[in-house]
C-alpha cells in the first residue's frame, strides 16, 4: 500500500512540477500569508513548488525524483533559452564538482560515483536556475514565510509535539515524508529563516517560532538540530548586535548547555552514564572518558577514515567509494548512512574536495560581506543573510547527517536563496 501511495505522490509531484516550469506568467493568490495578485513566471512557480515539497521523500522513489528534477531544469535551460550570468561564486562551487568527476576516476564503482556526483549537482543546477529566471523581487518573501509556516506544520505532525507528548508515529506513511532526523536538520534552517524575519520586522512570534522549533529536537532528543539551531542563535545574533552581541551569544551557548545538562531524554542519549555529568566540566571531561554516546558514528567514522582517507589524504579513495563500501557489505550493525558528510568528503575527494567545497562558502561570504551586518529591510540583503544563515544550519548538520542525500530537505535550501541574491543583483544592474 506505501508503495502505491509513494509511487502515486511522485507522479503528481513530478507531473505538476513540469506543468508549472512551463506554464506562462499569472497572477497567484497567497491567501494563507495574505499575498495577493503576485505575478509569478513559470519557473518562479517551479521554484516555489519545489521549495515546499522538500519534505516529501517519495519513499523508494527519492533518487528517482532527484534525477528527474535535474532533467526538468536542464530542459528548461534549453527550453526558455537564457544565458547564465556566472561569477566566482559559481565558478568556485564548479571547480568542486570538476574534482568529483575526476575524483571517479580512481573510485571503485562508477555507479556509486554518479549517485554521489548527482547530488552534488542538483543543488548548483538549482541555484543556477534561481540565479537566471527569477525577476519577482516578492518572491524571497513569499518563500520565506511559506517556509516557514510549512516547518511549523511539520514540527506538529512529524515532530517531537506529536510522537512524545501524544504518542502518534504513523505520519511517514512509508516513507512518503523524510524523518525526524531529517526533519531536525529542516528547522535549523526554519529557525535561520525565522531569526532573519524577527530581524527584519522585529515581531515576536518569530523568537516563539524558533523556540517551538528548539522544543520540537529538544523533544525527540535530536543532537544535530539543538546544535544547528544553537549556531544559527549564536552566528545570528553577531550579525544583528556586533559587538555587543556577546551578552546573547552566551545566552544562546547557555541554553544549549542547560539543556544538555538538565533535560533527561537528550541527557540519557547524550552520555552513557549521565549521572557522572552534572557540570560543565563534565561535559568537557567525557569525550577523554568514552563518555559521550555518538550511537557508534565516531567508531564507524574511524574505521573508514582509517580504510579510505589514511593514505590518502589530499585525493580521497575515489567518489562514492565510502557509500559503495557500506551499501555492498554488511557493516556496523547493517548501517547504510555514514552520518557526516565531511567524513564521507574526506574519504571520497580527500583534503582537496572539502577544501574546494568550504571555498565555496567562503567566497559567498567575502562577495556578500557588507550586506551580512546591515538590517535586512530589502529583497537583496535579506537574499544574502538568508544564504548565509541557512549554510550555517546545515554546515553544521553536515558534521553529523547525511545532508548531502537530503538534498531536496535541506541541502539545496542555501543555494537557493544564494541564487536568489544573485537574481536580484542581476535584476538591479549590479
Amino acid at each position: 500500500m506505501y508503495f502505491i501511495i509513494n509511487l502515486g505522490a511522485f507522479i503528481i509531484l513530478t507531473l505538476y512540477a513540469i506543468k508549472l516550469m512551463f506554464s506562462k506568467p499569472s497572477k497567484v493568490n497567497f491567501k494563507i500569508i495574505k499575498e495577493y495578485n503576485i505575478l509569478l513566471n513559470g519557473p518562479e512557480k517551479f521554484i516555489l513548488f519545489t521549495a515546499l515539497t522538500g519534505m516529501f521523500e517519495v519513499g523508494p522513489f527519492s533518487s528517482l525524483r532527484l534525477l528527474v528534477w535535474i532533467l526538468i531544469i536542464l530542459a528548461a535551460f534549453l527550453y526558455y533559452k537564457k544565458i547564465v550570468k556566472f561569477n566566482i561564486v559559481f565558478i568556485m562551487y564548479l571547480l568542486f564538482l570538476s574534482w568529483i568527476i575526476l575524483a571517479s576516476v580512481w573510485a571503485p564503482s562508477i555507479e556509486y560515483s554518479i549517485r554521489v556526483f548527482l547530488k552534488y549537482l542538483y543543488p548548483f543546477l538549482l541555484m543556477l536556475f534561481v540565479a537566471t529566471y527569477v525577476q519577482s523581487t516578492k518572491l524571497i518573501f513569499i518563500l520565506i514565510k511559506l517556509l516557514i509556516l510549512e516547518a511549523l506544520i511539520f514540527s506538529i505532525f512529524l515532530g517531537g509535539f506529536m510522537t512524545n507528548i501524544i504518542g502518534i508515529w504513523y505520519f511517514y506513511f512509508g516513507g512518503l515524508f523524510w524523518p525526524m532526523s531529517t526533519l531536525a536538520d529542516v528547522l535549523s534552517i526554519a529557525a535561520a529563516l525565522s531569526f532573519v524575519m524577527w530581524w527584519k520586522t522585529g515581531e515576536k512570534k518569530y523568537l516563539f517560532l524558533i523556540g517551538w522549533f528548539l522544543l520540537s529536537d529538544v523533544l525527540q532528543s535530536v543532537r544535530t538540530g539543538l546544535l544547528g539551531i544553537s549556531a544559527v542563535l549564536v552566528i545570528g545574533s553577531f550579525l544583528r548586535y556586533k559587538i555587543v552581541s556577546l551578552p546573547y551569544i552566551f545566552g544562546a551557548i547557555a541554553l544549549a548547555i542547560s539543556i544538555i545538562l538538565y533535560v533527561p531524554q537528550v541527557k540519557n542519549k547524550m552520555f552513557f552514564n549521565p549521572s557522572k555529568v552534572q557540570t560543565v566540566e563534565d561535559i568537557i571531561k567525557a569525550d577523554k572518558q568514552g563518555n559521550i554516546n555518538t550511537s557508534m558514528r565516531s567508531t564507524m567514522w574511524s574505521v573508514l577514515l582509517n580504510k579510505f582517507y589514511k593514505s590518502n589524504e589530499l585525493v580521497g579513495s575515489g567518489t562514492g567509494s565510502a557509500q559503495h563500501y557500506m551499501y555492498t557489505n554488511f557493516v556496523f550493525g547493517g548501517l547504510k548512512a555514514i552520518h557526516s558528510d565531511y567524513v564521507q568528503m574526506l574519504c571520497d575527494v580527500g583534503r582537496i574536495g572539502l577544501s574546494l567545497y568550504l571555498m565555496f562558502f567562503l567566497f559567498f561570504i567575502l562577495y556578500v560581506n557588507k550586506l551580512l551586518f546591515f538590517k535586512p529591510k530589502n529583497y537583496l540583503n535579506i537574499s544574502a543573510i538568508s544564504g548565509f544563515l541557512t549554510y550555517i544550519a546545515v554546515l553544521v548538520s553536515m558534521g553529523f547527517d547525511n545532508v548531502v542525500n537530503y538534498s531536496f530537505a535541506t541541502h539545496s535550501y542555501p543555494f537557493l536563496f544564494i541564487g536568489l541574491f544573485f537574481a536580484y543583483k542581476n535584476l538591479r544592474g549590479e
